[in-house]
């Protein structure tokens, strides 16, 4: 299928041997874990593990991370440095709609990205830092429809008191929740809001 060059797209991609440090340590152990939160931010990158913790685990994971913190039993919260990829996901002209590790070695992206160019790009920057990803899917995006991630920081900026009158939480704030950039949130937002107006008044009108 051809895509018109302007048009934003939806991208599924896969990343093997992938360099994250909290993936290594469970390759290391070969520790059976699984990844059910990955958050990016600027500087770091938070990881939720669901894993059998015991003390020597808990030590390298204590001694190869900035924090870990032991939420209940099974599971624990887990801050890197963030490795090439994470930083390289973070700085980049897209948005990370989902990051699911599918094995100790494998993490699938869902992505949003401006057009095919941002793609060639950003998979060119994965390159230079050799990093080897896989294009599993592309699909151009309904300007019409809202995308699972702008439906879910609608929500959670309604349910935070974003719009309300008295607004409850700044841009900031709602952007260090969801682990992204204000800039980021800010475009979000904005593209989210023209599509539920352009909605709303389709159906009034």
């Amino acid at each position: 299928m051809v895509f018109a060059s302007k048009r934003p797209i939806e991208v599924t991609l896969l990343v093997d041997k992938h360099p994250c440090e909290v993936l290594d340590i469970f390759r290391k152990y070969e520790i059976k874990a699984q990844i059910t939160n990955v958050k990016l931010r600027d500087q770091v990158t938070d990881h939720i593990a669901f894993l059998k913790i015991n003390d020597d685990i808990l030590k390298e994971l204590k001694r190869r991370s900035l924090k870990t913190l032991r939420i209940n039993e099974n599971t624990i919260w887990i801050r890197t440095n963030g490795c090439g990829v994470c930083k390289l996901l973070y700085h980049s002209d897209l948005i990370v709609e989902k990051v699911k590790v599918l094995s100790k070695a494998t993490v699938m992206y869902k992505l949003l990205l401006p057009n095919l160019s941002a793609l060639k790009q950003f998979l060119e920057e994965l390159n230079s830092i050799r990093v080897e990803a896989t294009v599993a899917n592309v699909s151009e995006i309904d300007e019409s429809e809202l995308t699972d991630r702008q439906l879910e920081i609608l929500r959670l900026a309604y349910k935070s008191g974003y719009f309300d009158v008295d607004r409850k939480i700044s841009m900031k704030e709602l952007a260090n929740k969801l682990g992204i950039k204000a800039s980021t949130l800010e475009e979000i937002l904005r593209r989210a809001l023209k599509k539920a107006v352009k909605y709303y008044l389709d159906r009034k009108s």
